[in-house]
């Protein structure tokens, strides 16, 4: 969907999803879940062309702004959708960079008279990666303030996260009319025995009437998703539901093996990584009883047979406090100068 370094290998299938308005509606139904929302008259939303001068905005957003009519009157509400696959710092800098040249696009193209304000601005971040996301929500978390009086020239500007892996398993079953909840289930499948389930109770919905042609859109989107799940590039380009199951089905073997093999090879390498941890630690273990057998030996012979406490002293200490015994023999002049109270 856009040049951006960290966007996804299936952001076009994403960019294609939500060029059909029941995905948006489903987006701010199912996971934004306003306080306005039932202000929304959902019939009326349509895609907002905008004709942004630099090809960067262009390119990212012309299918993913949309207005909509909120009670009596013509309001409009624009959705930017950035499709992030792993943590953007500075997003709330990025989102407040493409609000500014929407609204130059809106003031230049509808136009607006004087006294007129600009539209509100919904800003969505639909992040798919699996670390947790740490840019601020707000451009003002990430200005400097060096002086109290420079607040108010701070942006205060925000953005609306929904984070896929903050979704529960159980979404799609929880909200079974959420087409976008199935598909994002559909990501988070555990194995292909589980995809199909899901992708069955996905083929159910679609096939009401009204979302049939919509179903051409999911396959795309689908398809990209398993070449990246699989690493299967020979995945053939799938046009309805009906063709992914069919696929899955006969690939579900070769998958199920590649599968075993990775959690094998996985296996192998977490015990190669336990025994080398291991072993640093016995070698440590082992260093440790070394330099506290040496103490001994340079106690008893100085300051004559110790004591049972300082023995069990010695034997639980860290190498580090062995260490400063060790090197208060040379000034000490009895052996409890060595272990002071």
């Amino acid at each position: 969907m856009s040049n951006n370094k960290d966007s996804t290998p299936f952001d076009a299938g994403y960019k294609l999803l939500f060029s059909n308005p029941k995905i948006v509606q489903d987006l701010l139904e199912g996971f934004v879940k306003p306080e306005w929302i039932n202000e929304i008259d959902f019939q009326t939303l349509e895609p907002f062309k905008a004709s942004f001068s630099t090809d960067d905005l262009r390119e990212r957003h012309d299918d993913s702004i949309w207005r909509v009519k909120m009670g009596q009157d013509w309001l409009y509400l624009y959705l930017l959708i950035e499709f992030q696959s792993s943590d953007d710092y500075f997003m709330a800098c990025r989102i407040m960079t493409y609000m500014g040249l929407l609204y130059q696009d809106i003031i230049r193209h509808e136009p607006l008279q004087r006294g007129r304000k600009l539209p509100p601005v919904l800003p969505v971040v639909l992040y798919s990666g699996s670390g947790i996301w740490t840019g601020p929500l707000n451009m003002g978390e990430l200005v400097h303030r060096p002086h109290p009086a420079l607040a108010r020239f701070v942006p205060d500007l925000s953005y609306y996260l929904v984070e896929e892996r903050h979704i529960p398993e159980s979404y799609s079953d929880d909200y079974p009319d959420n087409i976008l909840g199935h598909i994002i289930g559909l990501g988070f499948s555990r194995n292909t025995a589980d995809m199909r389930q899901r992708l069955r109770q996905l083929r159910e919905l679609m096939s009401r009437t009204g979302y049939r042609p919509m179903q051409r859109s999911v396959a795309i989107w689908l398809n990209r998703l398993l070449r990246v799940r699989f690493r299967d590039e020979a995945i053939p380009e799938l046009h309805n539901l009906n063709e992914v199951d069919a696929m899955l089905s006969e690939k579900l073997a070769d998958w199920t093996e590649q599968w075993k093999q990775e959690g094998l090879e996985a296996g192998l390498a977490e015990g190669r990584e336990q025994g080398r941890k291991q072993g640093l630690e016995q070698g440590l273990e082992q260093a440790r009883q070394k330099e506290a057998a040496f103490l001994l030996k340079l106690l008893e012979k100085r300051f004559g047979p110790l004591t049972n406490t300082h023995h069990q002293r010695i034997q639980a200490a860290p190498v580090e406090q062995l260490e400063v015994w060790c090197e208060r023999i040379l000034d000490a002049e009895t052996v409890e100068e060595v272990f002071p109270q």
